[in-house]
């Protein structure tokens, strides 16, 4: 296990600095043009002022400039902090607000219209791109520094990333990760999935996603190559697929569904795919069955939060190959060295097996906590050290963690509890359903009532009335929609997850009780 983020570039460096570390969309980089060109920007971010527990922020889509910074502000003990490119400026204004960074790294289109005041005064930018009149260019600031390595880094409990939260249930949260949390979850998964130096990994997620940053981050370690994605489209990914020969692919459901759908995923070329890991929302029994068939690799499922740096649970390749379905809707059972249990959510009390309640999580990889927050922190955990996840399950007698859906998403109707996944799940298996997300609207007679929110393949359009009846062939009638609603996409946070409270808004926003 490397003590650093620092140590990952400079162990590679070293091993073998022509080998290629980042390739895809973009310029490509080897180990040794990354480790030169992060200690020149290093040098650079030290002449601005930038001290160990500084914040660099980057604000762009993936790009080799985003290793680059992760490196350099590594080399320097300070801190990164990944950007959501797709925020709007009120909602980027609040973050830069927050986090108060020294630098800003982000690219010119970005910040073309960008109101004043949006950066904080005290922060100051470098445009990567074309920087207007007056403003600091990133390729110019980065030819100014010294090609020496500063030769300093973040260990231990030290934070070495901010990454702030997608925030599915509401404001987005700087989650604290210590240099130990990111490296216990590094080599958590090198271990599991073993990759090398002949790896080459698609990473389509944002960088500013953990799955994306914690992926790369795993295949540079070992000397592996990142074939690095900017416009996730999904011919776009067969191009890169078959271009580069990938072995590994670190996949969102959303994005699995969209490749399997083209007519030339069934003739592609996926003979060097080893495996899958895909996660961040859950995935139908129909789709999974479509992406092996078509994929023939390996898939494991990954179960995590940002604020486990993404480590929690693992369902096998093994697991995948099971005939028990009950095994192919779980999460799996939990990684090397974490710890996962299901309590009362109210009481903290351990439930028994088989018995819902809410997943909390153990370990070496969990957060200390979020940046300046320190009510949502103590929220966060339940005493002897247990991260309150927020997601409803329970686990079976082996150990197997089922999902159920978030806490603030169960709806209550009639006094009864309804898991809003358990209805998607069913609504899934109807041939003309495409995606499906339910959620509770305001009943005077009972409370809740579940409305589904359906996607459905292209030219299918089944009655509402047929779907109804389709659930309640499967479901209590109490769990099955009472009426069905027809987008022509589902929102989702830039993780992939279905934002279920921006459904629900429009049905509560002139009550005075919201759920959820």
């Amino acid at each position: 296990m490397h003590e650093s983020v620092a140590a990952i570039i400079r162990a590679r460096a070293a091993a073998d600095p022509a080998a290629i570390a980042i390739t895809g969309d973009g310029r490509q980089l080897t180990f040794g043009e990354l480790d030169e060109r992060s200690s020149r920007l290093a040098q650079a971010l030290a002449g601005l002022g930038v001290r160990r527990g500084d914040r660099v922020a980057y604000l762009d889509q993936n790009a080799t400039e985003f290793w680059e910074t992760m490196f350099a502000a590594a080399k320097l003990g300070a801190i990164m902090a990944p950007l959501n490119f797709r925020l709007a400026a009120p909602e980027l204004a609040v973050i830069l607000a927050d986090a108060e960074p020294a630098v800003l790294i982000a690219a010119d289109s970005l910040l073309a219209g960008t109101p004043p005041g949006t950066v904080p005064a005290s922060t100051t930018v470098a445009v990567v791109g074309s920087p207007p009149a007056g403003r600091l260019g990133y390729e110019a600031l980065l030819a100014s520094g010294d090609p020496a390595d500063p030769g300093e880094q973040a260990t231990g409990a030290e934070l070495a990333v901010l990454m702030y939260s997608s925030g599915t249930t509401g404001a987005s949260k700087g989650v604290c990760i210590t240099a130990d949390n990111l490296l216990t979850g590094v080599a958590t998964f090198v271990a599991e999935f073993a990759p090398d130096a002949a790896s080459r990994s698609l990473v389509p997620p944002p960088y500013y996603h953990i799955a994306a940053s914690g992926w790369s981050l795993i295949a540079l370690s070992v000397g592996g190559r990142v074939v690095q994605v900017r416009e996730p489209r999904p011919d776009h990914l067969l191009e890169l697929m078959h271009a580069h020969a990938t072995t590994h692919a670190a996949l969102v459901p959303a994005i699995i569904g969209l490749i399997v759908e083209l007519p030339q995923a069934r003739t592609a070329d996926f003979s060097a795919l080893r495996t899958v890991v895909y996660g961040s929302s859950p995935i139908t029994a129909g789709l999974l069955r479509r992406a092996v068939e078509i994929f023939g690799a390996d898939f494991t499922q990954s179960y995590g939060l940002t604020e486990t740096v993404g480590v929690g649970t693992l369902l096998s390749p093994d697991d995948h190959r099971s005939a028990d379905p009950a095994r192919l809707r779980s999460a799996g059972r939990a990684a090397a060295g974490v710890e996962v249990a299901v309590v009362d959510p109210v009481t903290g009390a351990a439930r028994a097996a088989g018995q819902t309640g809410e997943v909390v999580i153990r370990g070496r990889n969990v957060t200390p906590g979020y940046w300046r927050r320190t009510e949502a922190t103590a929220a966060l955990f339940l005493p002897g050290g247990w991260l309150r996840t927020g997601d409803a399950g329970q686990l079976d007698a082996d150990g197997y963690l089922t999902i159920a859906d978030r806490i603030k998403d169960i709806i209550i109707s009639g006094g009864e509890n309804i898991i809003p996944g358990e209805v998607e799940r069913v609504l899934a298996e109807h041939e003309a359903v495409l995606e499906a997300a339910v959620v509770g609207v305001p009943s005077p007679r009972w409370g809740e009532t579940p409305v589904a929110f359906v996607v459905f393949r292209p030219g299918d359009q089944p009655a509402d009335a047929e779907l109804i009846a389709f659930c309640r062939e499967r479901l209590a009638h109490y769990k099955c929609p009472a009426r069905i609603e027809r987008p022509d996409a589902l929102p989702r946070n830039p993780s992939g997850k279905v934002l279920r409270r921006k459904l629900r808004e429009p049905y509560w926003q002139h009550l005075d009780r919201h759920v959820g």
